[in-house]
């Protein structure tokens, strides 16, 4: 290593795919809730579950996730 080398970050980690396929069960969920009725207790519902989990999941995971719910069109 030279004096001025670069450091290499360390690799991202992997996305669980449990945990994504979950958020995109769910934001699927939502979307489809909020086209039948956007004032609905079911679209309230869905939208909050979504938020919950996405909330807790990991930075790859959402990341992933969200990717994955645009390149859809959700």
């Amino acid at each position: 290593m030279g004096l001025f080398s670069k450091k290499t970050p360390p690799p991202a980690p992997a996305p669980n795919r449990d945990a994504v396929r979950n958020l995109l069960k769910l934001g699927m969920a939502e979307t489809d809730a909020a086209d039948r009725d956007i004032d609905s207790p079911e679209f309230r519902n869905a939208k909050t579950k979504f938020e919950r989990a996405f909330r807790s999941a990991a930075p790859a995971d959402q990341k992933a996730a969200y990717d994955a719910l645009r390149r859809h069109g959700y």
